[in-house]
């Protein structure tokens, strides 16, 4: 197996890793399925990924604590549309 390693900055990499959380993947699960598309590198997708991360109470405690911080980077997006489109994706 071969390793693919890449710089990014903090805040690229919390992106990525939100994206990948909220799509029930692994960073690297999220990566393959963005850049190569066989249906053995995708994972089944829940029908309500919401509900699937709230019924984890590490992940639902995670998420109140996401939805709450109030910093000054924080933002809201009313759609997943926009916060693809704020990421660039």
């Amino acid at each position: 197996m071969n390793r693919l390693t890449i710089e990014i900055e903090p805040e690229q990499h919390r992106q990525i890793k939100t994206l990948a959380t909220f799509a029930g993947m692994t960073i690297k699960e999220f990566i393959l399925s963005k850049t190569i598309t066989p249906s053995s590198v995708q994972p089944q997708q829940p029908a309500d990924t919401t509900t699937r991360l709230l019924d984890s109470p590490k992940n639902a405690k995670r998420l109140r604590e996401a939805i709450s911080s109030k910093t000054k980077n924080h933002l809201i997006f009313e759609t997943t549309e926009d916060l693809k489109r704020a990421l660039g994706i």
